[in-house]
């Protein structure tokens, strides 16, 4: 690996900040832990609750999902309350099926559902943020119309193949003016309908395996259940609750982008397939593989392994290389976030990261090469991702700014038809407007 460095000044503190925050750039909004770790807790709070309609009573077991069902209330998440709601009406409904619901449960359940309201309460009330108002909840329900409505139109574009995964932040940057109540500053990545949102990445086909993996599930549970031994209704039915919870979600939310939701559902569905699918055990053995088969099993094993190390090699490179260049280590920075590049070339953020810190080498130490490094990674990042803009401005801010330190700086005629590319792009973005507006003073 080409070892790039510039002869740095130390970076002054505002561009430290400035650095830092890159690391965490709304590329993904699966970073928001509130909605992560809230919708983990759900699908760990309805086969809890299931349990005790069935009769477990265990203190430790209700003062767990007392505390999981308050950090749900807490996070005042309608689409949680719905889903809580679906899974615990789906626990009785095949309770009953079953013949396992404790009448005297459901009295305990809401008991306990009560208490965590109250504790909810009292945390809300002695926090700093006030709850949202009731108008801000109906423009909320309206923004979720809106972006129902650019996914639809999305999706009748291509309605056969779909356009293609997670396109939809730039599809809303594209359409922003029919999204109001996000300004020209909101930001998502998902349409809040999973349905919704995978018929427009996928297609028909797409749809019909998600519907399929939602819920079918819960219907050969109901249909299966009282044919399972007493002792294993229970867990079958919790599980079930469960999976029928977070499908609920996925009208209003987005549970099957986050992975964390996605690997407990994948477990319950495991446990769901152990206890439905009959006692079938594989009783024939094995005859041993020829040397061919092993040979490409174990190269099909490392081949899995380097794409599946790569990305998070490459995340660890550039948090670690932003980090260094926060604290004012330009050498180390340097290092890392082009180590970062080489690892994983095909994700725009860490074209974008090396060519914010080359930028700011550039302004500081006025050197040529770390203008070049600046407008390399800036056009690679954009190369890699012709559809985000974040790189298109920072390749005209280097060559507006930079341009006397570049051997073939771009002229006020390519100037002008990137920030009309970037205007196409996102058309009511700030920053596009900034670039544009810095363009006419220079002129």
């Amino acid at each position: 690996m080409q070892h790039r460095t510039s002869e740095p000044g130390r970076v002054g503190p505002a561009r430290r900040e400035r650095c830092i925050a890159s690391l965490r750039v709304n590329w993904d909004p699966r970073s928001d832990k509130l909605v992560k770790y809230g919708l983990f807790g759900l699908l760990l709070l309805v086969p809890l609750l299931a349990l005790v309609l069935c009769g477990e009573r265990r203190a430790s077991l209700l003062g767990i999902g007392a505390l999981l069902a308050a950090a749900l209330f807490g996070a005042d998440s309608r689409g949680g309350l719905i889903a809580l709601a679906a899974g615990l009406g789906a626990a009785i409904v095949l309770a009953l099926r079953a013949k396992a619901l404790h009448r005297r449960s459901v009295l305990i359940v809401l008991g306990v559902l009560a208490a965590a309201w109250i504790l909810a309460a009292g945390f809300r009330t002695s926090g700093p943020e006030a709850p949202p108002t009731a108008d801000e909840r109906a423009a909320s329900s309206v923004s979720r119309l809106e972006l129902y409505d650019l996914s639809w139109h999305a999706w009748l574009e291509r309605p056969l193949a779909g356009s293609g995964y997670l396109p939809f932040r730039y599809l809303l940057e594209q359409g922003r003016s029919r999204v109001a109540r996000d300004g020209d500053s909101g930001e998502t990545w998902f349409v809040h309908n999973d349905y919704l949102q995978t018929l427009q990445e996928l297609g028909p086909l797409g749809l019909a395996a998600l519907l399929a993996l939602a819920w079918l599930p819960g219907l050969v549970a109901y249909r299966r259940l009282t044919a399972l031994p007493v002792a294993d209704r229970p867990i079958t039915l919790a599980c079930a609750s469960a999976v029928t919870a977070m499908s609920c979600h996925a009208l209003v939310d987005f549970p099957y982008y986050i992975p964390v939701c996605l690997l407990l559902c994948g477990a319950l569905l495991g446990s769901l397939d152990r206890r439905l699918g009959g006692g079938r055990q594989l009783t024939a053995v094995a005859a041993p593989a020829p040397p061919w088969y092993r040979a490409a099993r174990a190269a099909l094993a490392v081949l899995a392994t380097v794409v599946l190390v790569r990305p998070l090699a490459a995340e660890a490179a550039a948090d670690w290389g932003l980090r260094r260049s926060a604290a004012g280590q330009s050498q180390s920075a340097a290092f890392w976030l082009e180590a970062a590049r080489r690892l994983d070339g095909a994700d725009w953020r860490y074209h974008w990261y090396a060519g914010q810190f080359w930028d700011g080498q550039a302004a500081d130490s006025g050197k040529r090469e770390a203008a070049r490094f600046a407008a390399e990674a800036f056009a690679a990042g954009f190369a890699a991702n012709p559809l985000e803009v974040k790189n298109l401005l920072g390749k005209i801010s280097v060559h507006r700014r930079h341009g006397k330190l570049l051997d073939a700086p771009a002229g006020p005629a390519t100037l002008a038809a990137w920030i009309a590319q970037a205007e196409a792009l996102a058309p009511l973005s700030g920053a596009v407007r900034r670039e544009r507006a810095l363009l006419g003073a220079a002129k």
